[in-house]
C-alpha cells in the first residue's frame, strides 16, 4: 500500500512539472512589446510617428520635442509612442539608415541606434550619398556594441527592406505624403485617429494631448475589474486544465499499480 501511494505522488509530481512550464510559456508570449514602442503598450492615448532619418524636420522633432514629450507623457504612462519608417525618394541615405535602426532592433538597440542616426544627421555626419553614409552607420554599431556580422547580413536581408516598404505603404494608405506625420489615437476617436503633420511645437502636442486626456473618464473600480478578471479567470482556467491533467494521469497511474499488484504471482 505505501508503494502505491509513493507511485501516486511520482506521478503527481511528473504531471505538475509537465503543467508548469505551459503557463510560464502563455506569460512569457503577453509580455512582448513592439521593439520600436516606447512607453507603456496600456497608455490612453498612442502617437505613431511615420518619420525619415534624412528629414531635416524630423530631425527638429527629434531634438526639441521630443525629449519634453518623453518626460511628460511616455514615461508618465500617459502615451504610447510607435515609431515607423517613411523615408521619402529624395532621400536615399534615409532608406538606408532605416534599415540599420531595423537591424539594431534585432539586438534590442533599436532606440539607441534611432537616436544615434538622428544626433548623426544633425552635427552633419551623414547625409546625401548612401555608400559613404553607410560607412558612418557601420561605426554607429561599433559605438553600441552590436554583432556587426550579425547587423550586416540582416542590412543585406531582402526582408529587412521589405519591412521598411511595409510600413512606408502603410503610410501611403493613411494618406501621408510628407515627414514627419503623426497618427493620434485614443478612445472614442476616429477609427483611424488623427493625423498631425510637421514638426510642431512641444506647446502644440501639450495641448493636443491634454485636450484628449481629459476626454477620458476615470477609471474606477467598476471599469478596472472586468479586466483584472478577465486575467485571474484565465490563469484559473489554466491551472484547473493542469490539475485536470494530473487527476487523469495520476488516476490512471495508481489504477494500473492496483491493477497490477491484485495480478496473482507466479
Amino acid at each position: 500500500m505505501k508503494r502505491q501511494r509513493w507511485h501516486a505522488v511520482v506521478a503527481f509530481l511528473i504531471c505538475l512539472l509537465a503543467v508548469i512550464p505551459l503557463a510560464q510559456g502563455v506569460a512569457q508570449a503577453q509580455s512582448d512589446v513592439d521593439p520600436r514602442g516606447l512607453g507603456d503598450p496600456r497608455a490612453p492615448l498612442v502617437i505613431i510617428e511615420y518619420s525619415d532619418y534624412e528629414c531635416p524636420a524630423c530631425a527638429s522633432f527629434v531634438r526639441d520635442t521630443k525629449p519634453q514629450l518623453i518626460a511628460e507623457y511616455i514615461e508618465t504612462g500617459k502615451v504610447y509612442y510607435l515609431y515607423r519608417d517613411n523615408p521619402l525618394p529624395q532621400h536615399p541615405a534615409g532608406r538606408v539608415a532605416a534599415a540599420y535602426a531595423h537591424c539594431a532592433a534585432q539586438q534590442g538597440q533599436f532606440w539607441s541606434m534611432h537616436q544615434r542616426l538622428f544626433q548623426g544627421y544633425i552635427d552633419g555626419e551623414w547625409g546625401g550619398n548612401p555608400s559613404s553614409s553607410e560607412r558612418v552607420f557601420q561605426q554607429y554599431g561599433d559605438e553600441l556594441g552590436l554583432d556587426g556580422d550579425a547587423l550586416q547580413q540582416c542590412v543585406r536581408n531582402p526582408a529587412t527592406d521589405g519591412a521598411i516598404a511595409a510600413d512606408m505603404e502603410e503610410a501611403r494608405n493613411r494618406g501621408l505624403r510628407g515627414t514627419p506625420a503623426y497618427i493620434l489615437r485614443w478612445p472614442g476617436g476616429p477609427e483611424r485617429g488623427d493625423v498631425l503633420t510637421g514638426a510642431q511645437s512641444f506647446g502644440t502636442w501639450r495641448y493636443l494631448l491634454d485636450e484628449r486626456l481629459n476626454r477620458q473618464p476615470e477609471p474606477s473600480a467598476a471599469t478596472l475589474a472586468p479586466q483584472e478578471s478577465v486575467s485571474v479567470v484565465f490563469y484559473l482556467a489554466l491551472g484547473a486544465a493542469g490539475g485536470l491533467s494530473v487527476l487523469v494521469v495520476g488516476g490512471s497511474v495508481i489504477w494500473w499499480i492496483a491493477t497490477r499488484n491484485r495480478r496473482p504471482r507466479m
